[in-house]
């Protein structure tokens, strides 16, 4: 009785812990984008307040699903799954390698930052790649080093960069642990701060350069609550796969109305595909050309994938249609943008200038990336460390690399390589067991699609990425690693269980 006492208390600490987790990763997610992405103190230190509670609700969680499987071993009652944190049933990964893996991935921040932070001694350090000149140079003004010294060039920004992480990391592990529906919520919470940004970047076109909507904001043109064109057309270009996916429940829904003889069919579609075509009309009218390329290339993804899904019974004739009225909900964005001025941004003189400057930071930071090797500079230090190598033709004060690939080279030295490829081994992973399942299933489920078009999102900021430093705006970074965790959840033992079946590979269930 006592234990069966228990096990009812560690249930009802884990649904509060759960809610904890819920709430505070939704709080992250809608106020991220808020305060120029994230991107400033104040922000930072909410965020990091958020990110901190979620994670440790989540070991919270983690301690108490460990002693529920403890007291099965001594009582035989049922335990609690470990993703089950609300409302879902259990779900399976591919055992001890694959969480081995995301571990690498999630607690990489705090790897790379104990290794770049321990000091060592001054002699030993001047030895290190990239960092005789620099102990010349104090020598040379007379200021006195330290005994030892971190192998970061600039611990505090090391220390800093590592915080800004902790709310990054924290999101994606609640979405890989989240159930379904609670992560549908935060997509949908998501989607409102999407019709904010949009509703700012209305009020910034009609009221001008001169609007108090852009809150004393340097930077003109379409920029919602952030600082740039570029990072409020990322955020848009992310939320358009996801979409779809709930494009697709509302159509589902209309469908069984039909069926069912219902008169009252919801309202819920239009006001959808309004909002579709909102943010479509949004991203142009930023101008961002590395916005634009991305949501092109998730766009067109997207709806390949979307044909794909509705299987056999979907006719060519239909699949035409669908082609037809994208291509249309793309002409008439298009048709509600100034395309004279959108055109002038991918031609003349401005775009060459633009893109060559763009490259010579990228060859730079390559470059500040073989001097520091296997090392790196030290996590968050590109700022104070890039001068050494910026090219004389460019403008003077750069704060990032406008490529996160070649400035993560950068700063982390070999230990960028080990994340990507962690990271890419998850990926590749995770889209061989969605295709086994859809084609055991012969068609893709609400958990597959809701997966893939995740993907799709978080595919959108690794492109942009190559010419920007959206990895470095918390909101952007936030958003992508949300969805990105949904991308990698693990499917749910139900889709699973037809493996055992068939005699295909089957992953080991968490609980």
């Amino acid at each position: 009785m006592t234990t069966t006492f228990e096990t009812i208390q560690t249930q009802k600490t884990s649904q509060v812990l759960s809610w904890l987790v819920f709430l505070c990763a939704g709080g992250t997610l809608f106020l991220a984008p808020l305060i120029r992405g994230g991107n400033r103190h104040i922000a930072l230190v909410v965020l990091l307040a958020l990110g901190l509670i979620v994670a440790a609700a989540l070991l919270a969680h983690a301690s108490y699903q460990w002693l529920a499987a403890d007291r099965v071993t001594r009582s035989g009652i049922p335990k609690l799954s470990i993703t089950d944190i609300r409302h879902e049933s259990s779900t399976v990964t591919s055992g001890g390698f694959w969480w081995m893996l995301v571990m690498l991935v999630v607690l990489s921040p705090i790897w790379v930052s104990a290794v770049q932070l321990v000091p060592i001694g001054n002699e030993t350090w001047s030895n290190l790649a990239g960092r005789a000149s620099y102990l010349t140079a104090l020598a040379s003004a007379e200021v006195p080093v330290p005994n030892a010294l971190p192998i970061s060039l600039v611990p505090s920004a090391t220390w800093a960069a590592l915080w800004a992480t902790v709310p990054v990391s924290a999101v994606f592990v609640a979405a890989l642990l989240l159930g379904q529906r609670d992560v549908e919520k935060l997509l949908l919470l998501l989607f409102f701060a999407a019709g904010i940004q949009a509703i700012l970047g209305l009020l910034q076109l009609i009221q001008g350069p001169k609007s108090a909507f852009y809150f004393e904001s340097a930077f003109s043109g379409i920029i919602g609550s952030f600082n740039n064109r570029n990072h409020l057309a990322d955020f848009l270009a992310m939320l358009i796969p996801p979409w779809f996916y709930f494009l697709m429940i509302f159509l589902k829904k209309k469908k069984n109305s039909r069926e069912s003889k219902r008169s009252n069919l919801s309202s819920a579609t239009p006001l959808w595909f309004f909002g579709g075509f909102a943010m479509l009309v949004m991203i142009l009218l930023t101008r961002s050309r590395g916005g634009l390329i991305a949501v092109t290339s998730v766009l067109f993804l997207t709806i390949l994938f979307y044909i794909a899904t509705q299987g056999k019974n979907f006719k060519l004739i239909h699949k035409l249609s669908v082609v037809v009225v994208f291509l249309l909900f793309s002409i008439f964005a298009l048709m509600a943008v100034d395309t004279d001025t959108l055109a002038q941004r991918w031609e003349g003189q401005q775009f060459k200038t633009d893109a060559e400057i763009r490259n010579a930071y990228a060859l730079a930071t390559l470059n500040g990336a073989r001097t520091f090797w296997p090392w790196g500079s030290g996590m968050g230090t590109f700022e104070a460390v890039f001068p050494r190598f910026q090219p004389l033709q460019t403008p003077g004060y750069v704060p990032h690399a406008h490529n996160d690939y070649a400035q993560m080279l950068m700063e982390l030295g070999a230990a960028a390589p080990v994340i990507l490829t962690a990271a890419a081994i998850l990926v590749g992973w995770q889209i061989l067991v969605l295709w086994r399942a859809a084609k055991r299933r012969r068609g893709t489920t609400t958990e597959i699609s809701l997966r893939v078009f995740s993907g799709l999102g978080a595919l959108a900021l690794l492109i942009h990425s190559w010419v920007e430093f959206n990895m470095h705006i918390p909101a952007l970074a936030i958003t992508a690693a949300f969805l990105a965790g949904i991308f990698l959840r693990p499917l749910s033992s139900h889709v699973e269980s037809r493996s055992k079946a068939t005699g295909t590979p089957s992953s080991v269930s968490t609980a």
